[in-house]
This record gives structure tokens, sequence and C-alpha cells, in this order.
């Protein structure tokens, strides 16, 4: 899932992210702006804090833009969601067991509640344009640390996740 939205008390999140992946060309005009500029968009990662000390650190994204020159000033980001596990079809074709069971019952809890659909551990490895379709990018990402997915996305759903930071 790529709109989930998580919650509101960061208190929760470590206090910096941490770079994922980088980077393809897309058009962004704020919302505020008839501008229209290009900029690169890329991947960035926040790591929660243990809470209750006991529980396990989860890992949720974002996307970020920023200007293609120096000093490389981030202008755009969005908030914080998940990407999913494997779809059925997925699990069915795929020849890697850890597709097929314990990797899917490590979920994101946060506060107490369970976020059905996402992994407790999503890393974005590479994002690419697809060859042959410049409006669609490539996202790669390891799910729980035990198996590697692919999946497409339109540049322009990316970009309307994206905010002007004030």
């Amino acid at each position: 899932k790529t709109d989930v939205k998580l919650y509101k008390d960061r208190s929760l999140l470590i206090d910096r992210d941490s770079g994922s992946a980088c980077c393809v060309k897309i058009n962004w005009k704020a919302h505020d702006s008839d501008e229209d500029r290009e900029l690169l968009l890329g991947f960035s990662h926040r790591k929660t804090q243990k809470f209750p000390p006991q529980m396990q650190y989860s890992y949720v994204s974002r996307v970020y833009a920023f200007e293609p020159n120096p000093p490389f000033e981030i202008v755009a980001r969005s908030g914080f969601f998940c990407l999913g596990f494997a779809t059925a079809n997925e699990k069915k074709e795929s020849e890697n067991e850890q597709t097929h069971g314990a990797a899917d019952e490590q979920k994101l809890q946060l506060l107490g509640q369970e976020f059905d659909g996402c992994p407790r551990i999503h890393f974005v490895t590479g994002i690419a344009e697809k060859i042959g379709d410049d409006e669609t990018v490539i996202i790669s990402y390891g799910v729980n640390d035990c198996y590697p997915r692919m999946i497409e996305v339109s540049k322009e759903f990316l970009v309307s996740l994206l905010n002007p930071i004030e």
C-alpha cells in the first residue's frame, strides 16, 4: 500500500530520515505556484523508536524532491507510508519460499495498532524509469529482510504525495 497514512504522533520515530534510493526526474508544481519545476525524486526511510522497549524497530518510507543542482535543496516531501507484501499471485508463482508465510506475519505495529498490509520492515533499494515509459517508475524493495519485491508506480502518483517544505 503506497497510500497508508500512519499517525500524527511522530515521537515514536527516530528524528531524522536516512537515504534509501535515488533518483528520477519529475516535474513538480507547488500548490501555490504556476511554475512547473524539474526536480529529482528519491526515497528515504525512518526507523521507529522501540515502544514499548521490548518491541522491535519498524521502518516507514517517504518520497522527497530536490533541486538537481548544488546545494541540492530539498523542496518537498511526502508523509510516511509503507510498501506492501507480495500479492497472492506473486506468492503462487514465486520459487522463493520466504514469500509463503512467516515473512508476512511480521506486520507494522505502532501504538498498539497493527497496519494490515504493511510489513514491519520494508526498505526501498532502487528506483528507475521503466524502459519505454518515462512516466512510470519501477521501485525495488525488501520485505521484512526476507524477500525482494518490485512494483510499477506512476510518477504522477508519487508527485501527488509531495508537499512543499516551508
